[in-house]
């Protein structure tokens, strides 16, 4: 048996667990953050409503997740939802990225947390009309994958059942969008 393996400890991590009540909560409070992530995948009212409904019964009806994750796994889950709910609006996006490249090395990498959370925020509180007249379901869906849920691009290529080269082009599209932006924003 091994030192750090103690069978006792189950009960222990079960409080760290995140009960029922505690995931209808974290639903219920966190209810217009998850419909927006949806609704700017979607850009559909009704249908970011059952991403989100169906995210929250998928959470319920799975493994529970720690307390201290459950807000992003809650935020996980209504993507993935609102992703499979419109994956073919989203693919038929992937031939106007064909042949395209991104020439912006640091479009690949991660954002750090605090540029993330900027970058998020920005997002969340733009105009969701303009947002959808600027960027297609592609853009939008990989978009929200990097700011919200911290997906690479490799994970948003996996998650979209898209090419990396697509994935890339179309996220350097949504970043220099995002960034310009951002410079509007903050010389307003």
């Amino acid at each position: 048996m091994m030192s750090w393996f103690h069978p006792g400890t189950r009960s222990g991590n079960a409080r760290n667990h995140a009960s029922p009540a505690d995931i209808v909560a974290c639903f219920r409070f966190e209810g217009g953050l998850l419909h927006k992530l949806a609704f700017l995948i979607t850009a559909d009212q009704s249908t970011a409503k059952e991403a989100v409904a169906t995210a929250c019964q998928i959470t319920l009806q799975g493994d529970s997740p720690f307390c201290d994750w459950l807000l992003e796994w809650a935020k996980v889950v209504t993507i993935t939802t609102a992703i499979s709910l419109h994956r073919e609006a989203i693919r038929a996006c992937e031939p106007l990225y064909k042949g395209r490249q991104c020439p912006h090395v640091e479009h690949s990498s991660q954002f750090d947390d605090d540029r993330r959370e900027a970058r998020l925020a920005l997002l969340l509180q733009m105009d969701a009309q303009q947002i959808f007249t600027e960027l297609d379901r592609l853009c939008r869906a990989i978009l929200v994958l990097r700011v919200a849920s911290r997906s690479s691009i490799q994970d948003c290529s996996l998650r979209l059942n898209a090419s990396r080269a697509t994935v890339l082009v179309a996220n350097c599209h949504a970043m220099t969008w995002l960034d310009h932006s951002r410079i509007t924003a903050a010389s307003e």
